[in-house]
Order: structure tokens, then C-alpha cells, then sequence
């Protein structure tokens, strides 16, 4: 007679699971190409890092402008300042440990406060030089070469011929006066479209200039060479 399990029966008797067959990872191969990859990127970050670190390394104190200084005006420590910045080598700033070399000297352009100082902008010879004036012309763009005059050029103070009546005769045959002049500074002027330049003159000739510019009645010229 063949018994017949119960319900109950077959609830007891566990069924057996599958086994599980456990897995070997498959071994990773090893590339190169990948590792120099690697080794490369990790010694470009390491130059960059170097150059940042130059650059900054580089920064030094320099002299800079603190307040205004008129052309032939005496340099002052007052004037000076000094600022840790990081420059092009071509504009040649003066290092903060050689404000003693630049205090007494004269300066040969307008300083503007907030400027680096050169060497150029000094000179060790007083503005005017002894037995010359400095006169202050101010100028509209017609009388004077556009954007030719410098600091430093040679030009022809040419005086034009007064505005009242002359027989025709002076005009064709009188030679405007002109007299030799040095440009030591050029600026905007206070009314629009001007400019003013300080010039050195002759001291017999700076009354006649200064009268002459303030009557309008100057023309400046470039020389040779200027």
C-alpha cells in the first residue's frame, strides 16, 4: 500500500536549493598606455604649478607717483609711493629700493598720481636750464603738427603778424619771427580742443612768447630731427 504524503508533510521537508558556483573576476589587463597617460598628465600639472609659482614669485616693490609733481619740480619722498605688483620687464619701473637716487631730481614730464616711475621721467638738470624760461602755450589742434609733438622735440615758436591794418607791401615782404624752443611737456587743455605745452625758451625771448601766445598769435613748428 503506497502512502501518500500530507499536506503538512511536505511543508516540513525542506527542498534543497541550487547551488551557487562562485565566480572568479576575470583578471584586469595591464595597458601602458594607459599608466604613461597617467605619469604624463601628472607632470604636466606639476610644470604648471611651477610656473604659477615663478610668476607670483616675481612680484617685487616698485615706485609709483602719490601726488602731482610739476615739470621741473623737485622729487620730493612725499611724492613717492610704493606698490608690490608683478610688471612687464619693457616698461622698466624703478624698484622701491632706489627712492634715494630719485629723491632731488628733477622732473622732466608731469607726474600723474597713480603711475609707475621711470627713469625717463627724471632728469638730473633743473627745468628750465639756467638762462632759459619755461612758458606755458596753450594751443588749438590748427597751430601745431597733430599728434607729432613730444616731450623732448625741437620746434619753431613761429609769431604770425598782428591782426590790424598793414599795407600789402609788409605782408609779402616781412618774415615772421620765429624763435628756437624744447618742448618739456604736453597736456589737454582746460578748453576743448586745445593743448598745452610748456616750452623752454631763451630767457630774452620768454616776455615776447608769453605775450604772444596770449594774444594768439603763436604757431609751433617742428624742426628737423624733432
Amino acid at each position: 500500500m503506497t502512502t501518500v504524503p500530507t499536506k503538512s508533510s511536505r511543508a516540513a521537508s525542506p527542498v534543497a536549493a541550487p547551488y551557487a558556483v562562485p565566480r572568479v573576476a576575470p583578471q584586469r589587463r595591464w595597458r601602458p598606455a594607459l599608466v604613461w597617460l597617467a605619469v604624463a598628465l601628472v607632470a604636466a600639472g606639476g610644470l604648471i604649478a611651477a610656473a604659477v609659482l615663478r610668476k607670483v614669485g616675481t612680484t617685487a616693490e616698485y615706485l609709483a607717483v602719490s601726488s602731482a609733481v610739476e615739470v621741473g619740480s623737485t622729487i620730493d619722498r612725499s611724492d613717492l609711493s610704493t606698490v608690490r605688483i608683478t610688471v612687464d620687464l619693457v616698461l622698466k619701473p624703478i624698484r622701491a629700493d632706489a627712492a634715494d637716487e630719485v629723491v632731488g631730481k628733477f622732473a622732466a614730464v608731469g607726474l600723474v598720481p597713480g603711475t609707475l616711475l621711470t627713469r625717463g621721467q627724471l632728469t638730473d638738470t633743473a627745468v628750465p636750464n639756467e638762462g632759459e624760461q619755461l612758458v606755458g602755450l596753450s594751443l588749438p589742434q590748427e597751430r601745431m603738427p597733430a599728434e607729432r609733438v613730444k616731450p623732448g622735440a625741437r620746434v619753431l615758436l613761429v609769431v604770425t603778424a598782428d591782426d590790424g591794418p598793414v599795407s600789402n607791401q609788409q605782408q609779402t615782404t616781412a618774415a615772421p619771427m620765429s624763435i628756437k624752443a624744447t618742448v618739456v611737456d604736453v597736456r589737454a587743455g582746460v578748453k576743448e580742443g586745445t593743448r598745452l605745452l610748456n616750452v623752454a625758451v631763451p630767457e630774452r625771448d620768454g616776455p615776447l612768447v608769453a605775450s604772444r601766445a596770449a594774444a594768439g598769435r603763436i604757431v609751433v613748428a617742428l624742426t628737423t630731427g624733432s
